[in-house]
């Protein structure tokens, strides 16, 4: 059968595969000009993805549109029925649009005034399913505007800083819901800050919409949780942390719905914990914590933390994740108070499902061998790890090479590891070693600020352990620690040596398994 024949529905999954292999637009464009049965799939699919406004405007005739002084696209005179025909043509197969400040420098006053003139009954954009507008200006928020419809579905508005909240700019949040009732997917990041105006206008809004899945704001207040917590439909959540200190314990927010995923923002350690003892989160995949604060923080905010995402958070919970910024200085890296316990530690272990843990900026020079068995025997499906090891602590650590045989023995899935751990020679005739599994998964680990003895010896294990290991990772810079105590002194080169002993081994490993294929 000839191309031509082929039925439209079939081109246009030919010409989407070109359009996803990146192939340049013009392809696309030429495809249109080729026949009419290509022409409408071909502008269906160069046309439905959109950045800027300056494509309306380059399909005009160039008697209508023309490039001021500074390169900016700008109009000769008004546009004709003639020329909105045109427009409208393309404008309808739009169903994402993308602006960001850019694109809008590149117009001037004559083609905004002129798109949000589109003729009536005619919306510029009437078949919007995506919005995605990057640009905080007050100026253009009435060109915004005119682009708000019911079929939009997905609205994403943002700035690469917060700029202070204003009335226009709460106005035109609080005609969302209106505009655009059937939201689902609403991103919101810097376009608005927590002021009570601001608080009350956002939670207006999510209060139109019912069937929203996704949300991506700033700081949200206790009314807009408690909505949000009543919606069914709502599976993703990022937000900021707000005061919840006057909920009542009968109008706490309860996430009962299964969510996929949450991701809090907070600037300090102590602001999490209070937001935590006042919202709960009883059926949820995967939770991302994320703490601005660069001062130090007291120890005694950990234990609470820890047994506030136990209670917070389903023993369902698969991911749990907790970012901090912050760097300990000389004095703190030294500290044993901020060594957590394994006391503190348990409260995670109902959570049995983990199977991706990061507390990467955890001093855990306090939690030893046995401990960590414990808690490993807790989380069989663990696939990544990341406990410790990555702030340099100087407290010396309590774990062992024993500790890593414990984690890959019960951990069968694991592929990602950070720990900082005493690395040395072991009884590889024990049975614990000798009767372990080896795990293939594991190319890479990072150990940390891992003190090392005997590197030769610390390879060997690590090989048999991990028979796929090429590298590890350490911290290789300790010039800012003066002076840098004994047991780390030689670590940097350890490390090193273990490299070298490790890729050795491999190759080794390689050339006895080809000797012992034998010929074909």
């Amino acid at each position: 059968m000839h191309i031509c024949l082929l039925p439209t529905e079939t081109l246009f999954c030919i010409f989407t595969s070109i359009f996803e292999a990146y192939v340049y637009r013009s392809t696309l464009a030429a495809l249109a000009r080729t026949c009419r049965t290509f022409k409408e799939p071909a502008l269906d699919i160069l046309w439905k993805d959109l950045s800027g406004f300056e494509p309306f405007i380059l399909c005009l005739p160039e008697s209508v549109r023309k490039r001021d002084v500074l390169g900016n696209l700008t109009l000769n005179r008004p546009l004709f029925n003639r020329e909105w025909r045109i427009v409208c043509q393309y404008a309808q197969r739009v169903r994402y649009l993308y602006i960001d400040s850019m694109h809008l420098d590149a117009i001037d006053d004559r083609v905004i005034q002129t798109l949000m003139s589109a003729p009536a009954p005619t919306v510029l954009l009437p078949n919007l399913r995506t919005l995605h507008w990057l640009d905080s200006r007050e100026r253009f928020f009435p060109l915004l505007r005119t682009l708000l419809g019911p079929t939009i579905t997905s609205v994403g508005l943002g700035h690469g800083h917060l700029r202070p909240s204003s009335f226009a700019k709460s106005a035109l949040l609080a005609s969302f819901s209106v505009r655009c009732p059937f939201i689902q997917k609403f991103c919101c990041i810097g376009f608005y800050e927590g002021s009570k105006e601001s608080l009350d206008v956002v939670c207006e809004a999510l209060y139109g919409w019912r069937e929203l899945s996704y949300l991506e704001a700033g700081v949200l207040n206790a009314q807009s949780l408690v909505h949000l917590a009543s919606l069914s439909s709502l599976k993703s959540l990022c937000c900021e942390t707000c005061d919840l200190n006057d909920m009542q314990p009968n109008s706490i927010p309860t996430f009962t719905h299964q969510l996929d995923d949450v991701s809090i923002s907070t600037p300090s350690l102590s602001a999490l914990v209070q937001y935590l003892r006042n919202i709960r989160f009883l059926s949820c995949r995967w939770v991302q914590l994320w703490i601005d604060e660069n001062e130090p923080y007291d120890p005694l905010d950990i234990p609470d933390l820890i047994v506030s995402l136990s209670k917070v958070f389903s023993p369902d919970l698969e991911h749990l994740g907790v970012s901090f910024g912050f760097k300990p200085d000389p004095e703190e890296r030294h500290d044993p108070r901020f060594a957590i316990a394994f006391d503190a530690v348990t409260p995670l272990l109902s959570l049995s499902r983990l199977t991706s843990l990061e507390l990467s900026w955890l001093c855990t020079s306090a939690i030893d061998d046995g401990s960590l068995k414990i808690l490993t025997q807790s989380w069989p499906q663990l696939e990544k790890f990341h406990f410790g090891g990555g702030i340099r602590w100087l407290v010396p650590p309590s774990l062992t090479f024993i500790g890593l045989v414990h984690l890959v023995q019960h951990c069968r899935r694991l592929h990602t590891i950070q720990m900082t751990f005493h690395a040395s020679s072991i009884d590889t005739n024990s049975e614990l070693f000798s009767k372990i599994i080896p795990n293939k998964n594991i190319t890479s680990i990072d150990a940390g600020i891992s003190p090392i003895v005997d590197p030769l010896a610390v390879a060997c294990q690590l090989h048999a352990l991990l028979p796929n290991l090429t590298e590890v990772v350490t911290f290789d810079s300790f010039e800012d620690i003066s002076p840098l105590p004994a047991l780390f002194e030689n670590l940097e080169a350890g490390w090193q040596s273990v490299n070298t002993f490790l890729n050795t081994l491999i190759t080794g490993a390689k050339i006895k398994e080809k000797i012992n294929q034998g010929p074909y």
